[in-house]
């Protein structure tokens, strides 16, 4: 009986392993499985044919469909320009993924579908016999096109030379985009909303901040958009916070956080940020949102508090002062938050040192209530030296990039630049680099109230920008300052939210006045806010969404 048993279960597994083999073997005869609304097309033997005078944003952008193919399917397929020689005239047989507007037959016909509506927001991806055309009604809706065939085709699909073509044979979108700008022909950046954060027109706003909710315990909340900004309304200045839940093109009052622990400093809304919780701080979660101002009396003192919201920003309470210190000669001003490896860090100008007319230090939290004392980032031997309003980001290459205004008795306001692998060590007597740029023979500085963001858009390096208030030079005088090396060098291209400079809009001050720069939860995505000109001699805070195409 026992025997039996043993053979009876060596007959089933023999059984079972020769059904597992054969399974085995049919998987290598077939084709992966796929929806059956996907098509599998075998793209070996097709070569990438581009408009012979694209520009060298396609151009580029046809290198990186080149690799990921390559890098994803296995398959190295030849570029090429549709050059027309009437003595050798294109195989109309040949198998060719056509970019933009080739002189292809296929190309003509799909442009045609989406020339007819005369915006230029619109692509089309068709896939023919022989023939994959990918080309949009302008050169930013072309890589608009080809970053959406690269993601959503190639990205997508089996190592082999099998593409998905998914959901069909062709595919039509259109898209919304204010402008684009291009950055030195190098990379692209599409506006793809402009809208008022707050309109005050018989007030000023201004030092406005925005961030993307990216980490809260309910995910239906991420995505909102949340801006802080300082309105003056006649005397005080007083904190608004307003928020967005359709990607910026509409914005509503949400909060006044008002002064609780030293009311009869001033008001709680000078000078101010706001912040989302990466990482947990204390007892203070991921996703906790940080609202840091100045409370100010100009004739006696000033401090720096900080409140917390656990509610998107519905309710605040005030949680810290950072730092205290006198009224207009020997105060602290202009707060900047960032969390990094457990500490909540607080970048700020302070006026309060005997020693130095202004200095920019950090002072750091593990709770956001507790903070150690003052750490020098910039501290100058010349009394007339002034430095502040410090904006840091964090560079792809670990390094933490300052932008900070440099004021000199008697000299203008130079935005300068420093750069450190250790954010508690700045090198504090070291001013840095001048940012500047450099088109012909004429240099361009940006001087005033700077900001920074870095995004990973953009080649190897990805893309820093600075703003500031103005600058010198001949160029309209609120652009922004690029660079594709990290600060090594710059370019400059047109503000995406323009305004009249103080110099040019005598009735008010506040013009272009500390706008910020952050990234989306999409790294490609920056949300932009700054102070633009409004009638009645004020200002009003607007938001720009900027995407970033190589």
């Amino acid at each position: 009986m026992k025997r039996n048993n043993i053979f009876g279960r060596t007959l089933a597994l023999i059984i079972l392993l020769a059904s597992v083999l054969s399974l085995f073997a049919a998987c290598e005869k077939n084709p992966p499985s796929v929806d059956e609304n996907t098509d599998i097309l075998d793209i070996s033997g097709y070569s990438i044919v581009r408009f012979d005078k694209s520009k060298p944003s396609v151009k580029r952008k046809t290198t990186a469909l080149k690799t990921s193919i390559k890098d994803t399917l296995g398959l190295d397929l030849s570029v090429e320009e549709d050059w027309y020689n009437p003595n050798n005239p294109p195989d109309l047989n040949a198998k060719e993924i056509l970019i933009g507007e080739t002189n292809r037959k296929e190309s003509q016909d799909a442009l045609a579908k989406i020339m007819t509506s005369g915006k230029e927001n619109k692509f089309v991806i068709e896939f023919t016999e022989n023939k994959i055309v990918i080309v949009g009604n302008s050169y930013g809706a072309t890589l608009r096109a080809m970053s959406y065939f690269i993601n959503n085709y190639v990205m997508t699909s089996p190592r082999g030379n099998n593409l998905n073509v998914a959901h069909g044979k062709s595919i039509l979108r259109e898209y919304t985009v204010e402008k684009t700008i291009s950055i030195n022909n190098k990379l692209d950046v599409d506006i793809d909303v402009v809208s008022d954060v707050l309109g005050t027109p018989s007030k000023n706003g201004h030092f406005p901040a925005v961030i993307e909710l990216q980490h809260q315990s309910d995910p239906k909340n991420n995505g909102k958009l949340i801006a802080s900004m300082s309105v003056i309304d006649s005397t005080p200045t007083l904190a608004y916070i307003t928020e967005s839940n359709d990607g910026g093109k509409t914005w509503k009052l949400l909060a006044r956080p008002t002064e609780t622990k030293k009311p009869s400093t001033g008001w709680a809304g000078s000078m101010a940020h706001i912040y989302e919780l990466p990482e947990k701080i204390g007892n203070m979660p991921a996703g906790t949102l940080i609202y840091s101002s100045n409370a100010v009396n100009y004739d006696r003192a000033s401090h720096i508090g900080v409140w917390k919201s656990t509610d998107c920003g519905k309710t605040w309470s005030e949680i810290s002062i950072v730092a205290t210190g006198g009224g207009t000669a020997q105060g602290v001003w202009e707060p900047y938050m960032l969390a990094h490896d457990g500490y909540l860090y607080c970048f700020y100008s302070d006026d309060s040192h005997p020693k130095y007319d202004q200095r920019i230090v950090y002072q750091r939290s593990k709770n956001g209530i507790q903070w150690e004392k003052a750490v020098p980032v910039c501290a100058f031997g010349d009394f007339i030296d002034r430095p502040g309003m410090p904006v840091v980001t964090k560079l792809g290459n670990g390094e933490f990039f300052l932008v900070y205004e440099y004021v000199r008795e008697g000299n203008a306001s130079v935005i300068h630049y420093k750069k450190t692998k250790d954010i508690t060590d700045w090198n504090p007597s070291d001013p840095g680099t001048p940012v500047m740029a450099m088109k012909g023979n004429k240099t361009y500085i940006p001087a005033v109230a700077p900001s920074c963001v870095w995004t990973p858009a953009g080649g190897a390096n990805g893309t820093l920008f600075v703003t500031g208030q103005f600058q010198m030079g001949d160029l309209p005088q609120n652009s922004v300052f690029v660079s594709l090396d990290n600060g090594a060098t710059w370019d400059i291209i047109e503000n995406p939210l323009p305004y009249l400079p103080y110099a040019e809009f005598t009735a008010d001050t506040m013009a272009g006045y500390r706008p910020i720069m952050v990234l989306g939860a999409d790294p490609t995505v920056i949300h932009y806010v700054n102070t633009v000109n409004a009638p009645n001699s004020a200002t009003i805070i607007q938001y720009a969404k900027l995407k970033v195409y190589e």
